[in-house]
């Protein structure tokens, strides 16, 4: 039980908001800010929350400016007063339920909203900014000032941007519409000092000039924006284009280097009948096959290969000795000092010594390095044998593609030209895979992968002498397409030695899967996981639900 809590808290911490997220959607949100001739703004909000499941209640975050505070939080559903608890800026409003739509109002004064001047009172505010984490659908925002009078100026900013109607008596309605969450929307109206007689001098100077320059210069940015918008539109299908054109040569460049390689792969491919005659190891073949990786069933195969070779000898079923370390390879080598040394003694491996082995915890690591050192080996004689092309022009041509188009993914969505901003994005992982990954087969390569292909479940292979058998045999357990016990019974082949390695593989690859399961929980059980912004004047908000 204890477990359980400590399990519990655990998650909890990690994941405070996550795990436990309430579903909701606010439908719409109405703001009105009444101007008082003191200064003052009294504000009404009304929140429309879709929730889905249960819910405690919603959240406002009320961020002051700088020089101003809020004062008198209040909420209330129908005329019936909720409660509301206060956590430094942020708003706790408690409503339970499950799937309901409600509504909720909300009403505070902010002191000193207002700042004065000498010829304007101006109401520069952030209602929300880019530290709120929830979508409004619909957002409306009115300023009314504290008599009919007419509006000096009156904009928004960001989201709030060339939203504002100005009515005759002065009255200003921001229609935002649907604005997403980690955007800021400030507003700004301005009346005629005269309509705040009571309200205390901000400063000593006129305002309105600046206002008003600050709205110039916020229209000429928005228009060379436009303008740059839709220059970037009419740019896109071609630049796109042209980048289309590039991955479409690049494409045809591989598809016809395979087409070369593929006939001339096939006009030198072994006779049927036979393993493919080659000079590279069992071992390097199957990492071959499988795209450079190495699996626990190679490590069966590679065994069994050296018995064939007559390096290694059976004593019994789960026992086996060293003839001697005359090998062809490196890592056949390695193979036997990590089995018969190192696992085993003397030069004897008994597949039990492996369990004993793994007992001790200081041998999982060294397990796993003699595992990685010896997958090492293999790879490196993989290498000497040239089977992928180089192809150094064409994965520098991708390469530079993807360097030329990464700025066009930034560009794109700035001016807000988001289909074409998908497009480059796609080019630019179609260059980068290209640039990194794309290394075609030589003939070489080409051939032994068409002669393997077939050999990785074909059974054609037991109509073939007994030499190629076995080693056909070897390949389909390393390959780990054929259990060596399930698959292939002793009454489907009639050659003594190959249903010896039948045997032998299938007590092998059960012991080797063993050791590798119990490692790799061990290296898994050793890993664990590490655990500024606001509107106008360090002003913002915010909205949620719990």
């Amino acid at each position: 039980m204890r477990k359980i809590m400590l399990l519990l808290s655990l998650l909890m911490v990690a994941f405070p908001v996550g795990v436990f997220a309430v579903e909701y959607e606010i439908e719409e949100t109405m703001i009105t800010a009444e101007l008082q001739n003191n200064g003052n703004v009294e504000v009404e909000e009304r929140h429309t929350y879709n929730f889905e499941g249960e819910f405690n209640g919603i959240t406002r975050t009320l961020i002051p400016k700088d020089h101003s505070d809020i004062e008198n939080v209040t909420a209330s559903e129908d005329g019936k007063d909720l409660e509301v608890e206060q956590e430094g800026n942020l708003y706790r409003i408690y409503r339970s339920g499950e799937d309901e739509t409600v509504t909720i109002d909300i009403s505070y004064i902010i002191e000193d909203g207002v700042e004065m001047f000498t010829d304007v009172g101006q109401f520069y505010w952030p209602f929300f900014d880019d530290r709120n984490e929830s979508d409004y659908d619909d957002m409306t925002i009115t300023v009314v000032p504290p008599e009919p009078t007419e509006a000096e100026a009156a904009y928004g900013y960001d989201e709030a941007y060339d939203t504002a109607d100005i009515s005759s008596g002065g009255e200003v309605t921001f229609r935002l519409g649907e604005v997403p969450s980690d955007r800021n929307g400030d507003i700004r109206v301005a009346y005629n000092a005269e309509v705040f007689p009571k309200a205390e001098l901000t400063r000593d100077e006129d305002m309105l000039p600046t206002i008003l320059g600050e709205k110039n210069e916020l229209d000429e940015a928005a228009a060379i924006k436009q303008e740059r918008q839709e220059f970037w539109r009419s740019a896109g299908p071609y630049i796109i284009g042209a980048f289309a054109v590039v991955a479409i040569i690049l494409l045809l460049i591989g598809w016809r280097r395979r087409q070369e390689t593929l006939v001339e792969a096939k006009r030198q491919m072994s006779a049927s009948g036979q393993f493919p005659n080659s000079e590279m190891s069992l071992p390097a073949m199957l990492m071959f096959a499988n795209y450079g990786q190495v699996t626990t069933p190679m490590i069966t195969s590679s065994l069994l290969e050296l018995v064939r070779k007559g390096c290694v000898e059976k004593v019994s079923d789960k026992e086996f000795r060293v003839v001697h370390r005359n090998t062809d390879y490196d890592h056949e080598t390695d193979m036997i000092e990590w089995l018969f040394d190192e696992v085993g003694q003397e030069g004897t491996f008994h597949i039990e010594d492996l369990e004993v082995y793994l007992q001790e915890e200081e041998n999982l690591e060294r397990y796993q390095e003699s595992f990685h050192s010896w997958s090492e080996a293999v790879k490196k004689e993989r290498k000497q044998h040239h089977l992928y092309e180089k192809n150094t022009k064409a994965r520098w041509v991708a390469g530079l593609a993807a360097l030329a188009i990464l700025p066009f993914i930034i560009i794109f969505p700035f001016y807000g030209v988001q289909g074409w901003m998908v497009g480059a994005i796609v080019l630019f992982a179609y260059f980068a895979l290209f640039a990194g990954v794309y290394s075609p087969y030589t003939i070489e390569g080409q051939r032994l992968n068409q002669e393997l292909k077939p050999l990785k479940a074909g059974d054609q292979w037991k109509d073939w002498e007994e030499k190629d058998q076995i080693t056909a045999f070897l390949y389909q357990i390393g390959a780990g397409k054929r259990k060596p016990d399930v698959d292939l019974p002793t009454s489907a082949v009639t050659a003594n030695d190959l249903v010896l390695f039948m045997i032998l593989a299938g007590s092998l690859n059960h012991s080797f899967e063993e050791a590798n399961q119990h490692t790799s929980a061990a290296a898994s059980a050793g890993t664990g996981v590490a655990g500024g912004g606001g509107g106008v004047g360090g002003g913002g908000g915010g909205s949620g639900a719990f």
